[in-house]
């Protein structure tokens, strides 16, 4: 929407939206570009590839228009940065692609040692290549597009719904869902801007970004998130916008914070941002156990372009976007098939069928994880077929079997590796270095249809891949921890090894790593972990309550708890000394280290300086969390007070070091 204009206006007029392909070298493009757009003022073209700007950077420019975008990927697919791009097209407007003849090699990122960047796949640069084409020849310049903002009837109806609805005096909870560029912060913003000065009010977000465009059309000033988390309860009006991006644990804890308040939560649910699944999945749920009536409202007529515009629909094709789940075809015989990604790229049917599973099922499937699906080297793709159809599938990944020098450096903090999160957690966290020199097989992501849940296909699947991978030496695999994801982890052989200290940008709960040995080394190493995290869980647990955003409830507790025998300590600690290992993870071993009455003698003997004593004692004696620690130590920030502990205690435990 226009960032001039507050009222809606009803569309009069379809302005289609189109797609131009232009190949060539770098320069033949550009050329061929700077031609289509030479009618168009420049302030109304944004050339997102020129600026550097990936989906992370996109945000300044969140809530703008543009005449036409024109995106380079002469340097290979960026899936994110493409569904992004087409969201700055205004209706009318053109999305411009640069593009090579022929595919150039693989993005790094996909290029997970030992494989190199020629290792990696090229068909999304194919799909990208077919769908968006044919290349366009040097036609006339694009003319400029209507520039009036046009609303719908659905948000205008939304917005008159919403202002009735908070204006009552009975507390409810409301959900506004839409895929982008549907006017729902805009709407928003409209009905916050009609409730009566007389009743509190407050907007939040993750960040100020994320209400920017609530914050044009009328809403009050952000209320920052932590400020509603700590605060006294309120009465009155809290809206969420874009609720998806916070932990869930951080929603329910806001909701139960403010009993006698109204709440609206308002997300994007599709988008390059991520499907928002883990909002869909499990927050909606929670909320429809509350006592406040809970209201969903959905818009889902466009208003930056017309509905049924052709660029969204082609963009959501070629990325499987918005890709119905499609339903089994009655129950029969699961065959587990290891699929060839060449013929999968070729069959809409499957690749369709695949992603959209793991896009339903999954917290946040983004169109990178597309690009990682068909081209990624060191990835396979294993599915349940029932009547040729998928109802369960799961990503694994190759990683591990690392050489002695680089398993040393990774230890030591002087390296860090790509696409190796397993081996990196056991090596660099865990304090492992041999861990990395076993071959293993990642799950990333194991998904079952949610009409065929329940009827043991995931355990068929996890038992189809431990059998398909007889070389591995362990298996592994890193979530956010649940009870009933560590229980189904267990039932097939899995045994907890770690605890994070950071949690799911998603789901907000911390990071378990699990293992399922095979080799008698892979078993040593698991027995070694547990021995250490059994003498460290507690520690560990008392700091992760201390963290807001983390849920830890006494099912989790004791779900993490679980089959770990007493054991004693202390353990080394110089992973955390002089190397990458977390606080969290050596929390125990250092509270044994460093006692109460060893602090207060420093502190007595001028050895320390009160600040650095009030620092050891928040974190090692009273396990406070980082922002008390930052408060009690009076330092700038938490990254600084971090550092400062860490560079506190090696001059204490090695002061010649």
């Amino acid at each position: 929407m226009g960032a001039d204009r507050k009222d809606l206006v009803l569309a009069s007029s379809p302005h289609p939206r189109v797609c131009r392909l232009v190949q060539g070298t770098p320069a033949e493009t550009r050329a061929h570009a700077e031609a289509l757009v030479a009618r168009l003022s420049p302030d109304e073209v944004f050339w997102p590839g020129d600026e550097d700007t990936g989906p992370r950077r996109l945000r300044a420019h969140l809530g703008r228009s543009y005449d036409a975008v024109v995106l380079d990927l002469h340097d290979g697919i960026d899936a994110d940065l493409l569904a992004a791009s087409h969201g700055f097209v205004r209706r009318g407007g053109a999305l411009v692609v640069r593009m090579g003849p022929t595919p150039p090699e693989g993005p790094a990122r996909l290029a997970v040692p030992p494989h190199t960047p020629a290792e990696v796949g090229s068909r999304l640069w194919h799909r990208v290549a077919a769908g968006l084409g044919p290349p366009s020849p040097y036609p006339e310049p694009l003319s400029p597009p209507p520039r009036e903002t046009h609303g719908t009837a659905e948000q205008t109806a939304l917005v008159e719904e919403l202002a009735l609805a908070l204006a009552q005096e009975e507390p409810a909870l409301h959900v506004v869902l839409a895929r982008r560029g549907r006017g729902k912060s805009a709407a928003l913003g409209l009905a916050l801007g009609r409730i009566d000065p007389a009743i509190p009010v407050a907007i939040t977000a993750g960040s100020l970004v994320h209400v920017a465009e609530a914050l044009r059309f009328g809403a009050p000033p952000l209320t920052p998130l932590g400020a509603l988390l700590d605060g006294a309860p309120r009465r009155g009006i809290i809206a969420v916008d874009e609720a998806a991006r916070l932990p869930v644990p951080t929603l329910q804890r806001l909701v139960t914070r403010h009993p006698a308040a109204h709440f609206v939560f308002a997300t994007t649910t599709l988008g390059y941002e991520g499907s928002g699944r883990g909002f869909v999945l499990r927050f909606l749920d929670w909320l429809a156990d509350r006592p406040r009536p809970l209201h969903r409202h959905r818009l889902t007529t466009p208003i930056r372009w017309d509905p049924a515009d052709p660029l969204e629909t082609r963009l959501d094709q070629v990325l499987v976007l918005d890709a119905p789940l499609p339903p089994p075809r009655g129950r029969g015989p699961s065959c587990h098939a290891v699929l060839d990604r060449d013929a999968l790229a070729r069959d809409e049917a499957l690749l369709t069928g695949v992603f959209g599973l793991l896009r339903h099922a999954h917290y946040r499937s983004t169109p990178g994880d597309l690009h990682g699906l068909l081209d990624a080297p060191n990835v396979t793709v294993h599915v349940l077929l029932e009547h040729h159809t998928v109802v369960a599938a799961c990503l694994t990944a190759h990683e591990g079997a690392l050489d002695a020098a680089t398993c040393a450096a990774l230890a030591a903090g002087r390296h860090r590796i790509r696409g190796h999160a397993l081996a990196d957690a056991l090596v660099s966290h865990g304090g492992r270095p041999a861990a990395g020199r076993l071959p293993m097989v990642r799950s990333m992501r194991i998904v079952v249809h949610p009409e065929r849940r329940r009827a043991g296909l995931g355990r068929q699947l996890a038992e189809a891949v431990h059998d398909h991978h007889a070389d591995a030496a362990l298996f592994g695999t890193l979530f956010g921890a649940t009870p009933g994801l560590l229980a189904f982890r267990r039932a097939l052989g899995y045994r907890l090894v770690r605890v994070g200290a950071s949690r799911g940008d998603r789901s907000g709960e911390p990071a378990a790593v699990m293992i399922r040995p095979v080799t008698a080394a892979a078993r040593a190493l698991v027995e070694d972990l547990r021995t250490e995290l059994a003498w460290n869980l507690d520690a560990q647990l008392a700091l992760l309550t201390q963290e807001p955003e983390l849920g830890l409830t006494p099912a989790l507790r004791a779900a993490l708890s679980d089959g770990l025998a007493p054991a004693a300590g202390p353990w080394p600690v110089g992973g955390y000394l002089n190397g990458p290992r977390t606080y969290d993870s050596v929390a125990r071993s250092l509270e044994v280290l460093l006692p109460v009455g060893r602090v207060e003698d420093l502190v007595a003997n001028g050895e320390i300086s009160p600040s650095e004593a009030a620092l050891l004692r928040a974190r090692l004696h009273e396990r406070l969390g980082w922002r008390a620690c930052q408060a009690a130590a009076g330092l700038a920030s938490v990254r600084s007070t971090q550092r400062t502990l860490r560079r506190l205690i090696r001059g204490l435990l090695h002061p010649h070091a």
